[in-house]
C-alpha cells in the first residue's frame, strides 16, 4: 500500500495520486461483537441497586358532593420515550462508520423497556436510540361522600450512566484514530469485538472517466502491520487479528414499573 502514496505505476504509465480514487470494498470482512460486562465502580451491576424516578402521566380529580359513595371510571393511555445515548470517547472508524455493536445489558433487556438486542453504534461521538413504550390504566374509583379524590397514573424511570471500555478487535485499511474527552464517571462496561478476513480496493482514475487502474487485495493484518507505529498507535496483531480499545460512555433511561397513585380529602365547604 506505501506505494499509493505519491503515485501508482501501470504497466505503460505513471498516474499521480491526486487523480486516483480508492474504492474500498469492505464485504470481505468478518465482524464480531462479544457480549459486554457491565459494572458500576467495579462492582457487577446486578449486585447494585439504583433509585428511580417518578414521572406522572395523567392526573384526574374527582369529587363527590353527595351523601352517598360514587363510582369513577379511570382511563387513560399516555406515550413515553426509551432512550439509550452511546458516546465514543476514543475509538476507530472505517471511512466515517464505526458500525460497532454493542449488546444491551440484560437487566434492561429484562426491564422490556422497547430497546432491542443490540445498540448499533455509527459514529465517533454521541449515538442516540430511541423507542417508544405504551402505558394504560383501565379502573374505577370510588369516592366517599362529600371528599375529592386525585388518581395519577404513575411510572418509575430508571437513569443509568455508564463508561464504556471495549477492547475492539478491528481490521481497517483506511484508520481514523478519534478522542474526545469526558467527565469522570465511575460505571463501566467492557466489550471484545473480532473482525478478520480481506480488503479489495479498485483505484480508478478521476480524470480520465474513472477508468479502472488497477486493483489491489490483502488480508488486514498485513495492512495494519504495514503502519510503522501502528503498535504506538494502540494496535496489537495475533493470528491475523487486529485488537484495538475503544472507550466511551453509555447513558439509559427508561420506565420500569407503573402504578395508580390514589389521594383523597374532604370536600371544602364555603
Amino acid at each position: 500500500m506505501s506505494g499509493l502514496n505519491m503515485e501508482l505505476k501501470t504497466s505503460s504509465y505513471f498516474v499521480q495520486k491526486s487523480k486516483l480514487q480508492y474504492n474500498i470494498n469492505w464485504s470481505h470482512l468478518f465482524n464480531e461483537s462479544l457480549e459486554p460486562t457491565y459494572s458500576i465502580a467495579g462492582v457487577n451491576v446486578r449486585n447494585v441497586r439504583q433509585s428511580k424516578d417518578e414521572q406522572s402521566l395523567f392526573k384526574s380529580t374527582f369529587t363527590n358532593t353527595t351523601e352517598r359513595e360514587q363510582e369513577y371510571s379511570f382511563k387513560a393511555e399516555r406515550s413515553t420515550r426509551s432512550a439509550a445515548t452511546v458516546i465514543v470517547e476514543k475509538g476507530v472508524c472505517r471511512g466515517v462508520e464505526m458500525a460497532l455493536k454493542l449488546k444491551t445489558p440484560g437487566e434492561i433487556v429484562e426491564a422490556n423497556a422497547g430497546f432491542r438486542s443490540e445498540l448499533s453504534v455509527l459514529n465517533i461521538g454521541e449515538n442516540t436510540i430511541e423507542e417508544e413504550l405504551i402505558w394504560g390504566v383501565d379502573s374505577t374509583v370510588r369516592v366517599p361522600p362529600l371528599c375529592e379524590t386525585v388518581a395519577e397514573l404513575i411510572i418509575l424511570e430508571d437513569h443509568q450512566t455508564r463508561l464504556v471500555l471495549s477492547s475492539f478487535r478491528h481490521s481497517l485499511i483506511t484508520l481514523k484514530l478519534l478522542t474526545t474527552f469526558l467527565p469522570n464517571f465511575s460505571k463501566k462496561f467492557s466489550i471484545e469485538s473480532h473482525m478478520s478476513g480481506r480488503i479489495i480496493v479498485t483505484v480508478t482514475n478521476i480524470r480520465d472517466n474513472n477508468s479502472l487502474v488497477t486493483i489491489i487485495e490483502g488480508k488486514i493484518a498485513d495492512i495494519i502491520r504495514s503502519i510503522a507505529n501502528y503498535s504506538a498507535m494502540g494496535f496489537t496483531i495475533q493470528n491475523d487479528v487486529v485488537s484495538y480499545m475503544t472507550q466511551g460512555m453509555c447513558k439509559f433511561k427508561y420506565g420500569v414499573e407503573q402504578k395508580v397513585k390514589i389521594t383523597e380529602h374532604p370536600v371544602r365547604k364555603y
